[in-house]
């Protein structure tokens, strides 16, 4: 006998790219299976169904035999999805010598009683316009004989499940990419040269130029600029100060363009005479005493500098002796900046490039990764997490992370990312896919309505299933 089982009514997929049904959960087998995680996704031309499938508490004759067969129903129209065949151990036998031809492509499970048991099903389909607005049934061939007499259906709960849209991220022309770093060099007191094996400038000095040749044997760069900037300690008059710091990176940049054997119109030479932002960040990280006191002192910009350090000097001695030793040579610093043009990458060399070295693909390349897995899945929900980090204030990559997470059910990482997405109709409309499942429907409500209001259809769609 054969039995149908709504297992998620009124779909109302929307037309736009990678939306998704929330999960959902149903008993079939006469309640002895539990049907939880029911997920649908429409992407572009294709339709994905997913949903997990406890056996726990079925107790499977061995020579018994069911058939599950997922349905997309609508009206007349209809689509019948991969199969499942449940098999007692007997009947595990049958269906591996012969009866496996009956149901080509099925999914076969054997039944092992008494022991917890639950397994993944997957599938997808070509997305037809009638699906719109469809059921998915579970057909439920309870002797595994095809019989479609005394047919029943069940409905377990009419609901229209607020969806997501993700974004495509614009490509881009041309892609760049900047590392950076900082080397503290040693000069000689009030000099200006640069004596390669003098204290730590061995270990320094390769940092720069290990990292500009890295690069260089990478054919997926093109060096476009080298910017070396030259730091001073606040110590000493300001305009000796300003001296040093111009005069020693000019002298760096001239050493490491010798090695790394690069035209001298790709560096560019900055110097900060006093770092008294890098003095500052020290102070309010510490607990020196007088600390208050001494931060209003250097973060004021209207004193000359100068000034701020006898001010310093005189009313806090013991304090600036202690800073004198302990942070400012730490103030007296190199960074350098590094600038590459990234050559485009393919699809499956993008693939390959995602798992080693992510920040050399532009969103858009990662975005065309995710589409050659199953939407939901943990590899497609990966990439764009790797995106929210590799572009950790972009609003697009956010909103896409986002996305992800609210169908993987995280609402509370869902909203952390949504801060960073900006206030576009897509950002809105997932904010309120979020508030519905964490069970706030008046925020929900407001934010469809306000993403309705700027164009969003989904979000259109949204509210009128809420209603």
């Amino acid at each position: 006998m054969k039995h149908y089982i709504i297992l998620f009514a009124a779909l109302v997929l929307c037309a736009a790219s990678m939306t998704a049904q929330t999960k959902r959960s149903a008993k079939i087998l006469n309640q002895k299976v539990a049907v939880e995680n029911i997920k649908t996704i429409r992407a572009d031309n294709q339709f994905f169904i997913s949903m997990d499938l406890c056996l726990d508490e079925l107790d499977m004759p061995a020579n018994r035999r069911v058939v599950l067969t997922p349905t997309i129903m609508s009206g007349d129209n209809s689509v019948e999805l991969q199969p499942i065949v449940i098999n007692g151990t007997r009947q595990k036998v049958m269906f591996e010598r012969r009866d496996n031809k009956k149901y080509p492509g099925a999914m076969a499970v054997t039944r092992k009683n008494g022991r917890i048991q639950s397994f993944s099903y997957q599938t997808r389909t070509d997305y037809a316009d009638w699906m719109r607005s469809a059921d998915i049934v579970m057909k439920e061939d309870l002797c595994g004989c095809g019989n479609t007499d005394n047919q029943e259906t069940e409905q377990i709960k009419k609901m229209r499940q607020p969806q997501v849209a993700f974004i495509s991220p614009k490509a881009v022309a041309q892609k760049t990419y900047s590392m950076s770093g900082r080397a503290y060099i040693d000069f000689p007191v009030d000099r200006t040269e640069l004596h390669p094996n003098y204290r730590n400038n061995p270990r320094e000095l390769a940092k720069i130029v290990d990292t500009i040749n890295v690069v260089k044997k990478d054919a997926n760069m093109t060096i476009t600029s080298i910017e070396i900037h030259g730091y001073a300690s606040p110590e000493a008059p300001y305009q000796h100060n300003e001296y040093l710091a111009t005069n020693r990176a000019a002298t760096l940049k001239n050493y490491v363009r010798q090695l790394v054997k690069l035209d001298d119109k790709i560096f560019t030479v900055k110097a900060t005479p006093e770092d008294w932002d890098g003095l500052c960040r020290y102070l309010r990280q510490s607990n020196i005493n007088n600390r208050d006191a001494i931060l209003k002192i250097a973060e004021d910009n209207n004193i000359e500098p100068d000034r701020r350090e006898w001010l310093i000097k005189s009313q806090y001695p013991d304090e600036y002796r202690t800073m004198l030793s302990t942070w400012y040579p730490a103030l007296r610093h190199s960074d350098y900046v590094i600038t590459c043009i990234v050559r485009p990458f393919s699809t499956a060399e993008a693939k390959q490039m995602i798992k080693t070295k992510p920040q050399l693909l532009s969103q858009n390349e990662m975005y065309m990764v995710a589409q050659t897995y199953e939407p939901g899945s943990r590899e497609f929900n990966e990439v764009f997490a790797i995106a929210a980090l590799m572009y950790p204030d972009d609003p697009t990559a956010n909103l896409n992370a986002a996305c992800a997470d609210l169908n993987a059910n995280k609402y509370g990482e869902a909203l952390r990312k949504l801060d960073k997405a900006g206030d576009s109709a897509e950002a809105d409309n997932a904010r309120g896919v979020c508030y519905w499942h964490i069970g706030n429907e008046s925020k929900a409500i407001e934010y469809f309505k306000m993403a309705a209001d700027k164009g969003c259809q989904t979000a259109r769609e949204n509210l009128e299933g809420l209603q």
